[in-house]
């Protein structure tokens, strides 16, 4: 187990008030994933109770993300990322019902490129690079 850290509390509480949106999105699928790989771990080690407790935060997460989705300006981008949100959450339940640590795994990867398309959007907001390349959500719903 890690020692507790209060300064680690008060870089991420920094972070987060200091976030655009996009870097908030970036911040929730970065937490996301290290909650995801920690139930993962879990799930290798047969820790039935840390895998749960890993799990219900990422599942946490990914509803805040929903809760994020402006229905009314975001479009069919909005509806197309909340079709994503929800098979993740699916996935994610069914993966651990069964142990499936390569479910998980993907799952894992796919909020990474999400995380890195969030991450470059805000770069873009910001004047610092050109638009991302085109990111493609239909790729990550098999």
């Amino acid at each position: 187990m890690q020692a507790y850290h209060p300064s680690s509390d008060q870089y991420l509480a920094q972070r987060i008030n200091s976030a655009s949106p996009e870097q908030l999105v970036a911040l929730l699928l970065e937490g996301a994933q290290r909650f995801l790989a920690q139930g993962r771990q879990a799930m290798g080690r047969k820790d039935f109770a840390a895998k749960a407790r890993s799990i219900n935060r990422t599942l946490a997460i990914v509803e805040e993300l929903v809760l994020r989705l402006d229905q009314e300006q975001g479009g069919e981008l909005a509806a197309n990322l909340a079709r994503v949100y929800d098979w993740w959450s699916r996935e994610i339940l069914a993966a651990s019902a069964t142990k499936d640590e390569g479910r998980l795994d993907r799952i894992n990867r796919q909020m990474g490129e999400m995380r890195q398309v969030w991450e470059q959007l805000d770069q873009q907001q910001r004047g610092s690079m050109p638009a991302p390349a085109a990111f493609q959500l239909q790729s990550m719903v098999v």
